[in-house]
Order: structure tokens, then C-alpha cells, then sequence
């Protein structure tokens, strides 16, 4: 006995039905079950085996003389769930007709002349056949993808590979549906069309998970791509017990066969893993360049180059012009990390700001400060007697962030920019000016986005906020007042100036009463020596205040810029 399995035309998992076209089995006849002759089919056993066996028997054929099968056997035997029970023997009439249910085996009546041995080689030679098929694609489809990833040949290249050895439409396909890399085979697909119609079976790929004693998350499902009806592989590309992304073979639904099915299967579960190990590899290529050139920035930021051929070289590797116009612009939200971003989530961030209004010819760099994102915005060279381009490019793109980062986070974001400088090596400088201002806009509670020049008295007063002489004034001021019992008249004499003079509007600023307010305007009076209602000494107790609070930032800036 010979099987006529072609291994190559038919390895499909061999089913009944398969097994009834063999020359061993002709003249057999299928008493009752014919509509389930597609259940597979691995083991073929005795009928006393059967009997005995406790374990799964779906893919299992009971082989019995129809002496054997009495009125205790048959029914043990319908139970024993195995797929099909051959009854050997010369009258057909004697095997009993059997209502036929899902779980009740497809009842084969076969000529005497079927050698028992026979058939049981077989069922194990079309078996064999399947797994030693299965076996060799899947190795072919590993070595050979395998050997693209070991020499580092990249994403489109296994991509195209796996497409050749499948004859079909390779995608991969990122956790948000973007397209990784994409080969059309020979079914020439569209591959923006193919995206839109994976994106609407989403939910469908979602909800992939592994079949039973399968390691692999693979499935099929059906797309239409322009009008076209197609049979979609999906496996799960997972490392680490992360979905990573999706693996799609995709094959014409009005050709595919189960052969077809069965080996885009294998190179599916091939592919998920060495396609997984090539993403794994460049992301963390990706991570390094991106925690250099952070580090660039950083630099940037903080004026750390030894000298300036060492900016030039650095700055050369990332294509960045030196001689360049820059602005500095940051956003803060209250404490990111804090309030529960992680770092990787603020790296994205950054990512996200330095592909904003991108502009051919200009270049944007992002990086994470502590828990403030800094951007490095290229921006167009001023020219005599015009207005500054910069001004408004700069603001344009504050705002657009300012708005994005509010959509990501859901929550209130403060964006401030500093003035633009010339040259890289002025940058720290406009950094410094954009974390003062994102400082003072927290302080002065400014609701708009703002740069350093915005705060035009606030700029101007701050070099004098850090000399002696500023400082001294600001003491000899309100040191009377700090000194006072609990030292709150500061704030009272702050929210009066701040509300100009008015009285009514300060006791509510403040929630106290009219006279409350009166009885320690007096009290301010008496320790400054000087009638606070005057408006010069508004004026004064007002340049104090600001001034002190300019000192107290500019102190804090300084700090973050020198431990960044």
C-alpha cells in the first residue's frame, strides 16, 4: 500500500474525505454523517483501543469487523467522540442506520478486502506527510527570513522575502494600524487601501488570541479591498508580553484553498517572531539615536561644549546649522511626571512637539528637561527695516503646541519661548529667557501663550532684580512687613497695589471684610512709615513686590539651569 499524497499540491491536513479518495478505500460506502467528512483526521485505531482510550479522540478513526459490534459496543462507541468508526464486513445492510448529530462519529462501511494494517499505515503516512510539510515550509520560511535579519537587510526587505515564498500581499502593520513596511506580491494591491479597510476589521484584530496549544496569535478574517474580496492572515507580533504590531498575508478569497490557508499559516507563525526581533532591533536603535540626540540638546540647552569645534562636530552629525537663527520654547503642566506621565510617555511628547509645522530647510530638536518639555525651533533670518519673522513664527508654533499637548493630557499646559538668537551658541540664552517667562506666566497668572518680550517691564525689571541695589530696595521695603507677627501683611499690600489702589476689589481678593482691609492698610502705613494710599508709594510697595518675585525666579531658574 502506496499513499498518492503529492506533498506539494495536497498537504492540506488530510480529512475523511481525503482519506475515502485513496485506491485502499474504494468501495466504501458512508452510511450516515456524510456532511462531516471535512473533520480531520490523524490516528486510525482499533475498535478495542477506542474503547479504552480516555484522551481526545476528534481527529481519531475506530476501525471494527462488524462481528465485534454488538448492542453494549455500539452505543460505548458513539460516545467516545472519536470522528469516524470504519465497520468492516460484506453486507452493508447489517450496520445499523444512526441518527447523526455533531458530536456522533460519520459511520464508513468498507469491503473485507481492507487490509486492517493497511489502512491504519495509511492514516499515519497522510499524517505524516501533513507534518513533514508543515515542518519544511515552516523551516524554509524561517531560514530564509532568518537569514535576511542576520545580515541586518531591514523591515521591506523580510517584508518583500515573505511575500515571494507566500505569493501574496505582505503587510506589517504598527499597534495603531500604520503601515511598517508594505509588499503588493502579485495581487499589486493598493497599500493606503489596504490600511483603510484593516483599520475598519480593527476590533476583529483586537481581539486576536492563541488557539489552543498554539504559542502564536494568528487568525483569518475577511477584507474588501476595493471591491475586492480577500482572505486576511493576521498573526500577533508580541515581545515580552507586549503586542507589538500585526503580520498580514493576504491572499484572493475566491482562490484560496485550505492548502493555501494551511501554509500561510506557517509563514505567518514564522514570520511573527523574526519580524518581532527586527522592530525590537530597530527600536532600540531608534532609542539610542534619540537619547543622543537629547543629549545634543541638553548641550544646547546648557551651553556643554568644551570648546566651539566641538559644537560644530556634534552639531554636524545631526545636520544642524550653527550659524542659524534659534527660539527656545517650553511647556510645563504643573508637574508632569508627577501627576503621572511616565518618562516614556514625555519622550513621546517631545517627539510628538518636534514634528509640529515642520518647514522645509528648518530644524526643530526636542528634548525632556526634568519634567519641562524644551523645544530648539530654527527660524528665519530678521532683515533691516522690516519686522521680525521670528516673533510671529515662534509664537504660531508656542500656540499650536500649547493646543496639542492640551488635547494628549486633558489637562491645563503653560508654553512660554524665549527671544530668538543667532547662532547655536546664544541658545542657552534664549532658553534661560523662555523658562523665566514660563515662570512669571505661572507667577502672574497669564492665560495666553507668551514670550520673554511679551513681558516687556517684567524683562527689563529682571537684570535689576538681580543686582544689590534692586535687591536692598526690595528689603528695605517689605522687610517691615515680614517682620510683622506672621509676616502676611506682604500679601495684603501685594493684593492692594495689584488691584490698583481699590480697596473693595482687594478685601474680596483677599475674602476679609472692608474695615479688616482699612485697619491693616493703617497698620502697613505705620511700619512703612509712609501712606500706602498715595499713589507713589503704590508705586514703590508695587516695584518691590515685582522685584522680589523676579530675584525668586531668577534664582530658581538659574538653579534648574545649572543641575539640568
Amino acid at each position: 500500500m502506496t499513499a498518492t499524497l503529492d506533498p506539494v499540491t495536497r498537504s492540506a491536513e488530510p480529512t475523511l474525505a481525503r482519506l475515502l479518495e485513496e485506491r485502499l478505500l474504494r468501495g466504501a460506502t458512508v452510511v450516515s454523517g456524510a456532511e462531516h467528512l471535512d473533520r480531520p483526521v490523524r490516528w486510525c485505531h482499533t475498535l478495542l483501543d477506542v474503547l479504552r482510550e480516555e484522551g481526545d479522540l476528534a481527529a481519531t478513526v475506530a476501525l471494527a469487523d462488524e462481528t465485534e459490534l454488538d448492542a453494549h459496543r455500539w452505543p460505548s462507541l458513539l460516545r467516545s467522540g472519536c470522528a469516524a468508526v470504519f465497520v468492516r464486513g460484506d453486507a452493508e445492510t447489517r450496520v445499523p442506520s444512526i441518527p447523526h448529530t455533531d458530536g456522533v462519529p460519520v459511520v464508513v462501511h468498507v469491503p473485507t478486502s481492507v487490509n486492517r494494517r493497511a489502512l491504519v499505515e495509511l492514516v499515519a503516512t497522510l499524517s505524516l506527510a501533513h507534518e513533514t510539510h508543515v515542518l519544511r515550509y515552516g523551516q524554509r520560511v524561517h531560514s530564509t527570513l532568518a537569514g535576511l535579519l542576520h545580515r541586518g537587510a531591514g523591515l521591506t526587505a523580510l517584508c518583500s522575502r515573505l511575500a515571494w515564498l507566500s505569493g501574496c500581499s505582505v503587510a506589517v502593520l504598527g499597534t495603531d494600524l500604520h503601515l511598517l513596511a508594505f509588499d503588493p506580491g502579485p495581487r499589486h494591491l493598493d497599500p493606503h487601501a489596504v490600511t483603510s479597510a484593516v483599520r475598519d476589521a480593527a476590533e476583529q484584530l483586537s481581539s486576536v488570541t492563541p488557539d489552543a496549544g498554539s504559542h502564536h496569535q494568528v487568525t483569518s478574517l475577511d477584507l474588501v479591498v476595493r471591491e475586492q474580496r480577500l482572505t486576511c492572515v493576521a498573526g500577533v507580533i508580541e515581545l515580552v508580553e507586549q503586542r507589538d504590531g500585526w503580520v498580514l498575508l493576504l491572499d484572493d478569497a475566491t482562490e484560496v484553498t485550505d492548502h493555501d490557508l494551511a501554509e500561510h499559516r506557517v509563514a505567518v507563525e514564522q514570520a511573527v517572531t523574526i519580524v518581532g526581533t527586527e522592530l525590537l532591533r530597530v527600536r532600540g536603535l531608534e532609542r539610542a539615536e534619540e537619547r543622543a540626540r537629547g543629549n545634543f540638546v541638553h548641550a544646547l540647552l546648557h551651553g556643554r561644549f568644551s570648546n566651539h569645534a566641538d559644537l560644530v562636530a556634534r552639531a554636524s552629525h545631526y545636520g544642524f546649522d550653527v550659524a542659524a537663527r534659534y527660539g527656545v520654547v517650553v511647556a510645563h503642566s504643573g508637574g508632569l511626571i508627577a501627576q503621572g506621565d511616565s518618562p516614556t510617555r514625555l519622550a513621546d511628547m517631545a517627539r510628538e512637539a518636534a514634528r509640529l509645522l515642520e518647514t522645509t530647510g528648518h530644524q526643530t530638536l526636542a528634548a525632556v528637561v526634568g519634567d519641562v518639555i524644551a523645544v530648539v525651533r530654527q527660524v528665519s533670518p530678521s532683515r533691516r527695516g522690516q519686522p521680525d519673522p521670528a516673533v510671529d513664527e515662534l509664537h504660531t508654533y508656542a500656540t499650536v503646541l500649547d493646543r496639542r499637548l492640551r488635547e494628549r493630557t486633558q489637562r491645563d499646559v503653560l508654553v512660554a519661548y524665549g527671544r530668538p538668537v543667532a547662532g547655536a551658541e546664544a541658545i542657552g540664552e534664549s532658553y534661560r529667557e523662555a523658562r523665566v517667562a514660563l515662570d512669571l506666566r505661572q507667577r502672574l497668572r497669564v492665560d495666553e501663550v507668551c514670550g520673554f518680550a511679551d513681558l516687556r517691564v517684567d524683562s527689563v525689571l529682571l537684570e535689576l532684580a538681580q543686582q544689590q541695589a534692586g535687591r536692598e530696595f526690595a528689603a528695605e521695603l517689605l522687610d517691615p512687613l515680614r517682620n510683622e507677627r506672621d509676616g502676611s501683611l506682604v500679601e495684603v499690600a501685594r493684593a492692594y497695589v495689584e488691584a490698583g489702589g481699590n480697596l473693595n476689589e482687594a478685601a474680596r481678593r483677599l475674602s476679609v471684610h472692608r474695615n479688616t482691609m482699612l485697619y491693616k492698610l493703617d497698620r502697613i502705613s505705620r511700619l512703612l512709615q509712609r501712606d500706602v494710599r498715595l499713589p507713589d508709594n503704590q508705586f514703590a510697595v508695587w516695584l518691590a513686590v515685582r522685584l522680589t518675585d523676579l530675584e525668586e525666579t531668577a534664582r530658581r531658574v538659574n538653579r534648574d539651569l545649572m543641575s539640568g
